[in-house]
């Protein structure tokens, strides 16, 4: 008895001692990765040119859809951008043209039931100058995810679909972010065909 709880001892310190280790590792890893100049996806350090210094986005459909939410959020969290409601404003518009999601399976288990899915993301979008004149013309964003789906917690695949979801729309407005953000206005008109 007295060998056992010596030996669960011993393995209790053993374990907080490779807990420590592994806290000092990721601790060195992360100052490494920050010194390096290294950012967490969704950071966005991009800066739009002055002209669009204050816009308009508009979606269709009724209220604030979610991927126009997320585009408000990651403008404003350039803390260099207004964005206006006002439709008689003459101020550039970024109209999100609209999202779809579409899902494929792409695993299946021995019985035929699947067991992976595969979710194809696509934001359209295009952007118009304060003159009414395209700045880029009708324009996507594509993301693909994948995620395991586990038949005995159905409600815990559907959560994780869901997330994965809000998740590939913060990256869609990043991307369009790092578009708008590249955009030359000079060059624009020459330069605004469709881009897959």
């Amino acid at each position: 008895m007295q060998r056992a709880q010596s030996d669960g001892m011993r393995l209790g310190r053993a374990a907080a001692r490779t807990a420590r280790m592994l806290l000092l590792v990721g601790a060195a890893f992360s100052l490494t990765l920050s010194g390096c100049g290294f950012h967490l996806r969704g950071n966005s350090t991009a800066t739009l040119p002055p002209e669009l210094s204050v816009m308009r986005v508009t979606m269709g459909g009724p209220g604030y859809p979610p991927l126009l939410v997320e585009m408000r959020k990651a403008l404003l969290a350039l803390g260099t951008v207004q964005l206006t409601d006002d439709v008689t404003a003459h101020t550039p518009v970024l109209q999100l043209l609209g999202e779809t999601i579409l899902t494929q399976e792409l695993a299946i288990d021995s019985s035929g039931r699947p067991i992976a899915y595969l979710l194809n993301y696509r934001a359209n979008f295009s952007l118009t100058g304060a003159d009414g004149k395209p700045l880029l013309a009708g324009q996507s964003v594509k993301l693909q995810r994948e995620y395991a789906f586990d038949r005995l917690n159905v409600i815990a695949s559907e959560k994780q679909s869901d997330f994965i979801q809000a998740e590939m729309r913060r990256d869609a407005a990043q991307q369009i972010v790092r578009r708008l953000a590249s955009l030359n206005t000079a060059g624009s008109t020459t330069n605004n065909a469709t881009q897959p």
